[in-house]
């Protein structure tokens, strides 16, 4: 194994800049209303369909569909906060793209915990960083849920998705709340992770992490339970993001080791450097054929996708920091009013694992967060990757979006300037072009001198030229998570 140089960041890249914090206290706001208007709570009722007014350029011929974006949007009554900012109320923002241009609108997810907390008007229910009130009336994983990380289209339904509990079905149209999923009774509740893995059949694929144990998850296309099964895990380490191959499930099970399953989480883990970043690997048609893999100590949030070499070599991308500062620490400070600059921010890095038992790291010192590929080429060969990059001294959040290529070595950037917090993009491929990243980048970005939030398209294989087009919405929008396309 090698090791891989983690430079300081002034920022973990867009890690922050995807959906930070509560309302600061007045004296602070005042002092740094700058960036405050992403972080504070959304409307209670939520936004109106409004359009959005074309900056310049057109829709390309081919592009339309919806965009849909999870992240926390209502984080504090009066003075009380809550205790991190994942910890935040979800809301789903729609953006409608057309050849008439972009129309925005935006809901709350009606969870268990957030109408316990409107009728109640203060923080109830504790999550990763929140402590419960004395009496907060938890019975299951799915009263805490807060839906507040990522969205797919399955079926007829959206999933608004946290990684603690069920998905929550959300109505794609209205995106009016349609309760939690079961997949079974007997499984009501189980945990069911933000970041599930698509495979170009529609097969989907998803985990849920238990102490040392771990559930597996085996869906069709339309979210039908094909298998399911526990297996046991290296160590019980915390784990957000992991990747498939066409036959293998990636875990990368980090050092930052739950000591009991209590709540609030962070509060609860503890980081043993000593036990390495253990890389766990189990073959799909068979979860008792698995595999560890092991690095020297390295946390993440993100992966992007994995490849297999014909030698049985497997590849991934994955943003690596030096420990678990932001999750421990810095949610919990940003809600606060506080932004430490001088985090350690993520770098982008290739890990490759080979038959022998070598685990290889090839660090390209570019600060990274939100890794997106071309999803048609999930667990399949591929070269690109596209990320937020660039930290501010300022404010959260990433300044730039950049395209990294691992054949060449080569990267494009496009800074959108100090003033703006970019949020990730996503792939959408042109009708009938096969090659790689043939297709837009579609994001927003919220523009700190504007005061609200903008909607970019760019060309994917040309970020450097900026976007073709560009919309600004109505509203300054909460910063958000993770999102999906449908065309």
């Amino acid at each position: 194994m090698t090791n891989f140089d983690m430079s300081r960041r002034g920022l973990l890249g867009a890690l922050t800049g995807a959906g930070a914090a509560a309302f600061a206290p007045k004296s602070w706001a005042a002092a740094a209303a700058d960036w405050t208007i992403g972080v504070s709570n959304a409307p209670a009722e939520g936004y109106a369909d409004s359009a959005m007014m074309r900056l310049h350029g057109r829709m390309p011929a081919g592009l339309s569909g919806q965009l849909y974006r999870n992240g926390p949007a209502w984080f504090r009554y009066g003075d009380d906060i809550t205790g991190h900012w994942f910890d935040g109320d979800g809301m789903i923002q729609r953006y409608d793209l057309t050849g008439d241009g972009v129309r925005h609108s935006g809901k709350f997810v009606d969870t268990f915990k957030r109408r316990t907390e409107q009728a109640a008007g203060r923080i109830m229910m504790p999550g990763f960083g929140t402590k419960a009130a004395p009496d907060a009336p938890v019975s299951g994983p799915d009263d805490v849920n807060a839906a507040n990380t990522s969205v797919m289209r399955v079926g007829d339904e959206l999933w608004a998705l946290w990684e603690g509990g069920s998905p929550y079905r959300v109505d794609p149209h209205s995106l009016a709340t349609l309760g939690p999923k079961t997949f079974r009774d007997d499984l009501k509740g189980m945990a069911f992770l933000a970041h599930p893995k698509v495979e170009p059949s529609g097969r989907i694929w998803s985990a849920a992490f238990m102490g040392s144990r771990g559930w597996i998850w085996q869906l069709d296309a339309r979210g039908g339970l094909e298998r399911g099964e526990m297996i046991e895990l290296p160590l019980p380490g915390y784990t957000h993001d992991w990747a498939v191959t066409e036959r293998y499930l990636i875990f990368p099970m980090q050092p930052w080791v739950m000591e009991g399953m209590t709540v609030p989480i962070s509060e609860h883990m503890s980081w043993k450097p000593e036990q390495g970043l253990q890389i766990l690997v189990v073959d799909k048609n068979d979860f008792s054929k698995r595999r560890v893999y092991e690095l020297p100590a390295a946390f993440y949030f993100h992966t992007g996708d994995a490849w297999e070499d014909s030698d049985g070599t497997l590849h991934f991308d994955v943003c690596l920091t030096a420990t678990p500062e932001f999750g421990a620490k810095g949610g919990h400070d940003i809600v606060r009013g506080k932004f430490d600059s001088g985090t350690a921010g993520a770098d982008l890095v290739l890990v490759s694992l080979y038959p022998d038992g070598r685990a290889v790291t090839r660090p390209t010192g570019v600060s990274a967060e939100f890794p997106q590929t071309d999803r048609r080429r999930q667990g399949l060969r591929r070269d690109r990757v596209v990320h937020v990059h660039g930290e501010s001294k300022i404010h959260p959040g990433a300044r730039a979006l950049s395209l990294f290529d691992w054949k060449t070595g080569k990267r494009q950037v496009h800074d959108f300037g100090a003033d703006a917090m970019v949020e990730e993009a996503l792939f959408v491929p042109r009708p009938g072009g096969t090659e790689e990243l043939d297709g837009w980048m579609v994001g927003t970005v919220l523009d700190l001198k504007a005061k609200a939030t903008q909607l970019h398209v760019f060309d994917a294989r040309h970020l450097d030229d900026g976007p073709v087009a560009s919309w600004q919405g109505q509203h300054a929008t909460p910063l958000g998570f993770h999102g999906t396309f449908v065309s």
